[in-house]
């Protein structure tokens, strides 16, 4: 690793002052902005939960509300959901974190089905399942069973925990690290409520809050790093190793949007890296060549083939036949398209076996159902057994 250093960043030299950016619908910076925010959250709510993964989102997130809950003598839900598949940095942080006064943990690690991104054989990680082998063991801080029936899923767990908050006495409110800079398809938070409240969602329960959704990732290095406040220590070590700042992630290690992460893994963390490798299939092919043009990548069109078309449909051909008819059910709308866009979007969800639809494309409003494609699918979604199974692990 080489000696890169925070304070080169233009993120730390006082010309870039970062928090100087006027928040959106305000005239305050975005910090200033927030720390109304939050204050806003803990006049107005009984119960506060915050999500919490380890990254520099959340975290921020955390200390912002854990001064907050210091100052008022207050406590709030710490939610995380382990995917067992995590960063060994990212439960050294949790533990302290979750270890804090003001804090009321939320830690859960039971059986969950993971999507494991790296292999077409191993579709899953039956994460916390009994019986398995796990990455690590079981902290003493988290909940490791549930009596009664819970979803098995990621979203659906999320939505669960929520549903949950519902029944706390009092008035409730999810806080959530979403910024609209990552992706278009969380910028939709940007047009909800037309008031100085528009990083709130009320209408339905639990609500939710999205306090950082107009923050930069330069706004969040530079409150850690000016605030001394601490944070998950991989951060540093892929400082280190290089690459862009802006795209340094922290989460599950596995799936379809973060398995490259796997390609550095050896360097960051050996130990967990050789757990994981004994854990799943397909762990070493994704870390060997996981940021490679052609393995699960779209950049390039392999030479054996003349069309983006062709390549989709020798993949389709290649895969397990239930897979196979699973992307063609949901695939049904784009017919025997051969529209370039339509089709690298396919090849990339093959490529890194997204059967669940995670991966999203900006030019997928173009491409609607014909009456008969959605009453023949509809047909297959009751009668076809293979359909019937996966769409039941949704």
């Amino acid at each position: 690793m080489n000696d890169r250093s925070w304070k080169s960043e233009k993120i730390l030299n006082p010309k870039y002052s970062t928090m100087a950016r006027t928040s959106i619908r305000g005239v305050n910076n975005v910090l200033e902005s927030t720390l109304k925010r939050i204050s806003f959250l803990f006049d107005h709510y009984d119960n506060i939960s915050l999500s919490f993964s380890g990254g520099k989102d959340s975290t921020a997130l955390f200390h912002l509300v854990n001064e907050e809950a210091k100052k008022r003598n207050r406590k709030f839900i710490l939610y995380f959901q382990d995917q067992e598949a995590e960063y060994q940095g990212t439960i050294d942080f949790m533990e302290w974190a979750m270890s804090q006064p003001n804090v009321i943990p939320l830690w859960y690690q039971v059986p969950i089905f993971m999507t494991n991104a790296a292999s077409h054989q191993q579709l899953f990680l039956w994460a916390w399942g009994e019986g398995e082998k796990w990455v690590r063991e079981k902290h003493p801080l988290a909940i490791h069973s549930i009596e009664n029936k819970y979803p098995k899923r990621f979203h659906k767990f999320n939505l669960w925990v929520g549903q949950n908050l519902r029944k706390l006495e009092g008035k409730s409110i999810s806080i959530i690290g979403l910024r609209a800079e990552e992706s278009p398809d969380r910028r939709f938070v940007m047009f909800g409520e037309d008031s100085e409240l528009f990083w709130l969602r009320r209408k339905n329960e639990p609500q939710r809050a999205y306090p950082l959704i107009d923050w930069s990732y330069t706004d969040v290095w530079k409150y850690l790093i000016e605030g001394g406040f601490k944070y998950n220590k991989i951060y540093d070590k892929m400082y280190m190793l290089g690459g862009n700042l802006r795209y340094f992630r922290v989460s599950n290690l596995v799936h379809e949007k973060a398995f490259r992460c796997l390609t550095d893994l050896q360097e960051l963390e050996p130990e967990t890296y050789n757990r994981l490798e004994e854990r799943l299939q397909g762990v070493h092919t994704a870390a060997l060549y996981g940021k490679e043009n052609l393995i699960y990548s779209i950049k390039n069109l392999p030479d054996k083939f003349k069309t983006w078309k062709e390549y989709k449909d020798f993949l389709l051909e290649s895969i397990h036949p239930d897979l196979s008819k699973l992307f063609k059910y949901q695939w049904s709308r784009f017919a025997d398209t051969d529209d370039v866009g339509a089709c690298k979007y396919m090849v990339k969800r093959i490529l890194l076996c997204d059967w669940e639809g995670n991966i999203t494309w900006n030019r997928d409003f173009e491409f609607n159902y014909s009456k008969d494609q959605l009453l023949h699918k509809n047909v297959q979604k009751r009668e076809d057994a293979i359909i019937k199974k996966w769409m039941s692990t949704l």
